[in-house]
């Protein structure tokens, strides 16, 4: 019953096909055989050779986050973004380790089909997807890392949505990124809104106090959650540009 509660908060994966990817040029392809897994992955090309891998949170699928690919076609930089096991058209149920599998399983598709070298490789990750990011920087090569929306850790996720059950006492801490955040050797750049009163903008000054340097925070002010890109508009796009500029020394 405990395991059932947890993955019912922790992950509400669907299907519905939101259209980001229509008008944007694009090719749909399976991968992730190796490592057991069977999932949809999309592959938005650009000229340059530095490349985004893209995680998404707990929430939607690859279908929905045309602002994201949108920001990477502006920068110049191609993306690679993937469904979690039960996301989409990913077959499979989601778990820490399956999030975790499928985002080592997209690095390396990067490396050995696109043969992307790990210092054109930046990893972002949105909310769930931050703490999946993290834990592939934390043992993999790259240029940098990106986290928007990224919250502490799982426990007091559950504290800060429902501070009158003690629902932590009950649940495994999950997706530690309080934990893992120093031990990231790459420069990181943390996005968070404001306003965010899902994973409040106080998780994001926790981890960043916690990251180790180079590192920065950018917060939007009146963003909250899933709108960080919209609200920062041009001036955010910069910033982020600036900074994989200065990481990739490519762009």
């Amino acid at each position: 019953m405990i395991r059932a509660v947890e993955k019912l908060l922790t992950f509400k994966p669907n299907s519905l096909d939101h259209g980001a990817l229509v008008g944007r040029e694009h090719r749909r392809f399976r991968f992730g055989q190796e490592f057991a897994l069977e999932l949809d992955g999309v592959w938005l090309p650009q000229a340059s050779n530095v490349t985004a891998l893209f995680i998404h949170g707990n929430r939607h699928n690859l279908t929905k986050f045309g602002e994201h690919y949108d920001l990477f076609r502006q920068l110049g930089i191609s993306c690679l973004a993937f469904d979690f096991p039960g996301y989409g058209n990913s077959p499979g149920t989601p778990s820490e380790p399956a999030l975790y599998a499928s985002a080592r399983a997209a690095y390396a598709w990067l490396r050995h089909e696109r043969q992307v070298i790990p210092s054109s490789i930046i990893i972002y990750g949105c909310s769930l997807g931050g703490a999946v990011a993290l834990e592939l920087a934390q043992n993999y090569e790259a240029a940098c890392l990106i986290t928007e929306s990224a919250f502490t850790n799982s426990h007091d996720m559950a504290k800060h949505l429902y501070p009158f059950l003690p629902i932590q006492r009950v649940l495994p801490k999950r997706f530690e990124n309080d934990s893992k955040i120093g031990k990231v050797r790459i420069p990181h750049l943390l996005i968070h809104g404001e306003r965010d009163s899902l994973v409040p903008v106080c998780m994001a000054r926790a981890l960043y106090e916690l990251a180790a340097e180079p590192k920065q925070l950018i917060v939007v002010p009146e963003a909250a959650h899933t709108d960080t890109l919209v609200v920062g508009g041009q001036r955010l796009a910069r910033e982020i540009g600036v900074f994989i500029g200065h990481s990739t020394k490519l762009l």
